[in-house]
């Protein structure tokens, strides 16, 4: 059993956290924090953490009340040795730091928005930006509840970050009094407050003739009460870190598809060089031969090396090109092609360590491999293909 601390217990979430976990068994509210007090919850409720009597020792608190509790929470915490899920916004520069030298002592996940659903909206927007570019614009725009007190929310701006982060743009926060016309530059963030609207997140890229929009709609405050004790059990009995949502996805989502191909074949270049490479690939895209997992590596002298994989089908039609060009090579037909992906392998290393690992206990010959970001591909024995497809997807508990 966890014992929590909700702190802002008379908000929103703080309630919705409470009520949904009368009926668990998981965890244990010892008692709650909130400046305005509170008399209708079955523990007690300070105003600060300087009143909470010493024999309520929570696990972890789940703050949900003000940039402003920061320093009467981080006291608490580092004198009773308790980690915190941090889930308001707003945080000065000088809180940020606050924050990060508390992580050296204990444990304190920190996240603008405690959705899965949102944290992919921003995985998307940055894969969306990379590969629109620069021809398309991209504005952000945000709408919630009129009760809600800082704007722009600090998910639009999480989404930003992550647009900012492969594409150098300049948020504009609105546009009112501005003359001049848009820039390419620019970003802009806009926020909506009206009626009881939890939480909606747009991300519209602009382009010529055509929108794309991305968005992510939180339709009850129970998604943020359940991705607060997903955090609550996820840096439980951690000894220190700052940890976020994407600690979350790279232990648990690191891994979400695994696939076989087979009729594979590796080709290897000896002694190549890059311009004859070169020369072969727009040989090969000429006879409209797809190729994959092509690695190139240059050395000393100046030569490369090379491999690739293709479809045993297309062997002999490329065997031919190489022969053209004079290229001396080694090929293994009749492979098969593992591949291995998942948006939150980004977020943890040592995956691909832990594919060999498998691949390596079940038998399997390795000719190749490959890994990007998002990705890792393998060559192997064809026998293999089954059982070693399966025996990762138990591992990375794949349906």
């Amino acid at each position: 059993m966890i014992n929590i601390a909700i702190c802002g217990v008379n908000g929103r979430i703080g309630r919705t956290i409470y009520k949904a976990l009368l009926s668990n068994q998981d965890y244990k509210i010892v008692f709650g924090v909130d400046k305005f007090g509170g008399n209708d919850f079955p523990f007690s409720v300070f105003k600060s953490f300087a009143e909470v009597s010493q024999n309520l020792r929570p696990d972890v608190i789940i703050d949900f009340s003000n940039a402003s509790s920061l320093e009467d929470i981080l006291k608490y915490s580092l004198s009773n040795a308790c980690n915190i899920v941090l889930a308001t916004t707003g945080h000065s520069e000088a809180q940020l730091k606050q924050i990060a030298d508390a992580s050296e002592k204990i444990a304190v996940f920190k996240a603008s928005n405690m959705s899965l659903g949102v944290n992919l909206l921003c995985n998307l927007a940055k894969e969306a930006t990379k590969f629109l570019g620069d021809s398309f614009d991209v504005e952000i725009v945000e709408t919630h509840h009129n009760k809600k007190l800082d704007s722009p929310s600090g998910t639009a701006i999480t989404i930003y970050e992550a647009i900012n982060s492969v594409r150098a743009l300049e948020p504009v926060y609105g546009r009112h009094g501005k003359t001049a016309a848009r820039t390419p530059s620019e970003i802009g963030i806009h926020a909506v407050r009206g009626g009881t609207v939890v939480g909606k997140h747009d991300v519209h890229f602009f382009g010529n003739g055509e929108e794309l929009t991305i968005s992510h709609i939180s339709e009850s405050k129970e998604v943020f009460a359940a991705g607060a004790l997903r955090a609550a059990s996820y840096i439980f009995g951690k000894k220190s870190g700052l940890y976020d949502m994407n600690s979350i996805i790279g232990d648990y989502y690191a891994v979400t598809n695994v696939t076989g191909e087979e009729g594979v074949s590796l080709i290897s270049l000896e002694n190549t060089t890059p311009v004859e490479f070169i020369d072969l690939l727009k040989l090969v895209a000429q006879n409209e031969i797809n190729l994959d997992m092509i690695s190139q590596t240059l050395s000393a002298n100046g030569s490369a090396s090379v491999s690739f994989t293709l479809s045993d089908s297309d062997n002999k039609l490329c065997y031919d090109l190489l022969k053209l060009q004079n290229i001396k090579f080694s090929s293994t037909e009749n492979c098969a092609k593992l591949t291995i992906e998942g948006a939150g392998m980004e977020h943890k290393s040592g995956v691909a360590l832990e594919v060999l690992n498998l691949l390596t206990s079940n038998k399997t010959t390795v000719y190749a491999i490959t890994t990007s970001e998002t990705k890792i591909s393998c060559c192997i024995d064809a026998k293999s293909l089954k059982g070693s497809e399966q025996l990762l997807k138990e591992h990375f508990m794949i349906n």
